[in-house]
């Protein structure tokens, strides 16, 4: 019986030197092993804003349309019913403030003759050149807006078939969008920029190339 008894011990220690034997080698191979991708970082990295990272993207700004980073911190889209809309509104305002900065600095050096014209002043020089030079300015843009007003509330509000250089000429969608985001990245810059040209301007009350503050 004693010797039965010490056979059966015998043969427990093997069973278990083989498990351990065992779950040493699957371990040693699991090192080896790639780790198996995790989907849902991907995921997530999909629906926050490529602009913010840490903010989740509106969810009307969906990538779709050219330029959409998902940069919306008021939520303006939620209030929006067509987008369309507000990215004509966009071009135009881009557009606007592009020839803004460059009439900004031009006024500062350049003047029609006549002494109603001298203030270098950008922001005062509206209000010493007659009335008459205002309303003029003032009917250009009226005559613009109501040439173009079929096109406000269209499928392409910012093409307004002005192209006097050919730019469209023979291209392809691809280019086409490239050029539009473009316009876009420069409008959006100039906004910027014209809001930073007021504020210098009111600040030290110098022409922006004045560099001696």
């Amino acid at each position: 019986r004693r010797a039965q008894d010490g056979r059966d011990r015998s043969r427990e220690r093997q069973s278990m030197a083989r498990l351990l034997a065992a779950a040493t080698l699957a371990a040693t191979a699991g090192a080896f092993l790639a780790p198996a991708p995790v989907s849902t970082p991907v995921v997530a990295r999909a629906e926050n804003s490529e602009a913010f990272p840490f903010l989740k993207r509106p969810e009307k700004l969906d990538g779709s349309m050219i330029g959409d980073v998902g940069f919306d911190p008021l939520r303006l889209a939620e209030v929006q019913v067509d987008l369309t809309y507000a990215r004509g509104a966009e071009v135009k305002h881009g557009r606007i403030a592009m020839l803004a900065c460059v009439g900004f600095v031009i006024q500062e050096y350049w003047h029609l003759p006549g002494a109603d014209y001298q203030n270098f002043k950008p922001l005062t020089a509206p209000w010493t050149v007659p009335w008459a030079a205002n309303l003029q300015i003032l009917m250009l843009a009226g005559a613009i807006e109501l040439a173009t007003a079929d096109k406000t509330y269209g499928e392409t509000p910012w093409d307004l078939g002005f192209d006097p250089l050919a730019f469209q000429e023979g291209k392809s969608k691809a280019e086409m969008d490239r050029l539009m985001l473009g316009e876009l990245t420069n409008g959006r810059l100039a906004m910027m920029a014209f809001v930073g040209m007021v504020i210098q301007t009111l600040l030290y009350d110098k022409p922006l190339m004045d560099m001696h503050m």
